[in-house]
């Protein structure tokens, strides 16, 4: 009886550690934070409970990591200008510039290891392509990917993917409403333009303005949905340079835009606003005639194009009302304020806003 009981007293020691070790390797797993989300491309990714530094691939993604908490952001993607950066919050002025990791750029596995970020961010088209470079990212790096869809449409449910992949769900809650609000107005609204003749764009970048965009082109897509007609054809798109076609100014003359639309690279770069305003070649041009070119606000991220961020959301609802005022409404001053304290975090002043404004209405 006794070697009975002693074995059953045996085997409940046993039993006890073995239950306690499960137990142990479930807390393990729990104090590693381990956390699951399904990104936009359909992907499983595993995370790091708390999330402290995000690698943005690209400018894009640098906006919205900003825009959603500034303390997360790795980096820059580009030197700003002055003029751009003094609407940024002061502690983040002065981050690192690191190098973009997609497209043929010049960033490397290296560079992205030495930053130590928790997560990195991918913003792209969803194909079969950038999903295996976002699984090679991951493998290489040993650092999740989280991919984000980069349709304008999509941009709400990419802030809330964010959230959850960030642990910033109440930020990008906000954020998404205000997305979702933005692309409902504009999709109800365009439904008045039908039986209208749609407004001819020209999009004017480079030196001298001769530089543009074709319908098709992610980086113009804004006139599309405001019901404008990008006047640039497709074929430019097969010069063999990806981005910023150049053109010729009796093309131009022949497209005969009613309004133009002017943006460039700030560094090195100075805007075409005075050249077209002023130069008699354009003078012919209706848009020209009729004072209907306004120059893109840049500061701090372009709203419009390079990079197509966020922010373009508040330039769909601008070029909306330059194109069709009667339709699109918009209250410069509040709206803009409204956005840059919302996604910015910065309160403009009177003054400020005068700035923006300077070349981005009509006179």
């Amino acid at each position: 009886m006794r070697k009975q009981c002693l074995g059953l007293l045996i085997f409940l020691i046993i039993l006890n550690l073995l239950v306690g070790c499960g137990k142990q390797e479930d807390t393990n797993r729990v104090a590693d934070g381990n956390r699951t989300i399904t990104d936009m491309a359909g992907r499983t990714v595993v995370l790091p409970q708390q999330v402290d530094k995000v690698y943005p691939v690209s400018p894009v993604e640098a906006v919205m990591i900003y825009t959603i908490d500034p303390s997360l952001l790795a980096g820059w993607s580009y030197h700003m200008q002055s003029d751009e950066i003094k609407y940024i919050l002061p502690a983040y002025r002065n981050l690192p510039v690191i190098s973009w990791i997609d497209r043929g750029s010049t960033g490397n596995v290296e560079e992205i290891i030495k930053v130590k970020p928790d997560v990195i961010l991918l913003m792209t088209d969803i194909s079969d392509v950038n999903i295996k470079f976002a699984d090679d990212l991951t493998h290489l790096t040993k650092i999740p990917v989280v991919m984000l869809d980069k349709e304008l449409t999509k941009t709400e449910q990419a802030y809330l993917i964010a959230g959850k992949a960030l642990g910033r769900e109440e930020q990008t809650a906000k954020l998404a409403a205000y997305c979702r609000e933005s692309l409902d107005t504009m999709a109800e609204r365009k439904k008045l333009l039908a039986g209208r003749n749609p407004v001819n764009v020209y999009y004017a970048e480079g030196r001298g303005g001769l530089e543009t965009e074709p319908r098709g082109s992610w980086h113009a897509e804004l006139i599309d949905f405001a019901g404008g007609i990008n006047v640039a054809d497709p074929g430019l798109a097969s010069s063999g340079k990806i981005g910023r076609s150049p053109v010729s100014m009796e093309q131009i003359m022949a497209w005969n835009p009613e309004v133009i639309l002017i943006g460039y690279f700030r560094d090195g770069e100075s805007s075409s606003y005075p050249q077209i305003l002023e130069n008699k070649e354009w003078h012919d041009i209706q848009a020209v005639r009729e004072r209907r070119v306004y120059e893109i606000p840049t500061a701090p991220f372009n709203w419009f194009d390079r990079p197509p961020a966020v922010s373009r959301l508040l330039g769909m609802k601008w070029v909306a009302n330059l194109l069709y005022p009667d339709v699109y409404p918009f209250d410069f001053r509040a709206e803009v304020k409204r956005f840059y304290s919302l996604f910015y975090h910065y309160d403009l002043s009177e003054a400020e806003v005068d700035e923006l404004e300077n070349r981005a209405v009509r006179r």
